[in-house]
């Protein structure tokens, strides 16, 4: 099922708007502590807000994945709207993961068994009428590491994440490409090899060339894609 939706009807970026640069990647890839450095050096930065239905979803991941998903989602879209009138922001202005992200988790707990398809479909829709509606990133940074780096980091931290980073890494991949056909630049970093300072140096100079138009250029993206076989999001939840 498609809805298309007109140039005209989507919500273009403005002119006096920053540059917006989203920072995703896996637990323990590094963005807490790179958006700390970077807010550090004087830009505008929202991270993540806390979710309260999260401690529920650990404790129980059956009962509570979707509930999770969707107030992570609201908060994640109420955020990314405010953005867009919000004044006193750096130019480029940094957000970590953001509506974007949502999609990697509820693929993969519709392939665990946590979200049925009805749940999942619904999901889908939020996401894919947000990434249409609004102004989608100038850049997308995606932050990865080795294996044994990430195990590394997870051990200093407390040992524990909600999802097996190996295991998400092909819906990572997945989104990733996803955001390139959309004209989404993307740009990978290992932070494996690049100390906090580096990688900050990489974006920083990442984002120089794409606002002098010498990196990719953004596409608009006016179609809504719907999971196959999906029916109106309205009708699977009623």
């Amino acid at each position: 099922m498609k809805e298309n939706i007109s140039r005209q009807e989507k919500r273009e970026k403005k002119p006096e708007q920053p540059f917006h640069v989203t920072i995703v990647g896996p637990a323990c890839s590094g963005k807490s502590t790179l958006l700390g450095a970077i807010q550090d050096k004087g830009f505008t930065v929202h991270t993540e807000p806390v979710n309260p239905v999260f401690p529920l979803f650990v404790e129980n991941p059956k009962k509570f994945a979707f509930e999770n998903q969707l107030h992570k989602t609201i908060q994640l879209m109420q955020l990314e709207i405010l953005d867009t009138k919000a004044e006193g922001l750096t130019n480029p202005h940094f957000r970590e993961s953001g509506v974007l992200a949502t999609e990697v988790y509820n693929r993969y707990l519709h392939d665990q068994g946590l979200l049925s398809d009805d749940q999942y479909g619904y999901l889908h829709w939020l996401h894919e009428h947000h990434m249409v509606t609004f102004p989608t990133p100038d850049l997308v940074v995606y932050l990865h590491a080795p294996d044994a780096e990430i195990r590394k980091r997870m051990l200093k931290r407390d040992g524990f994440v909600a999802h097996d980073p190996a295991e998400l890494q092909p819906y990572w991949d997945r989104l990733l490409v996803d955001l390139e056909d959309r004209g989404v630049p993307v740009y990978r970093i290992n932070t494996g090899e690049h100390p906090v300072g580096v990688t900050e140096q990489l974006i920083l100079g990442q984002v120089e060339k794409l606002k002098a138009g010498e990196g990719t250029k953004r596409v608009s993206a006016p179609t809504l894609r719907f999971a196959n076989a999906m029916r109106s999001p309205v009708a699977q939840l009623g």
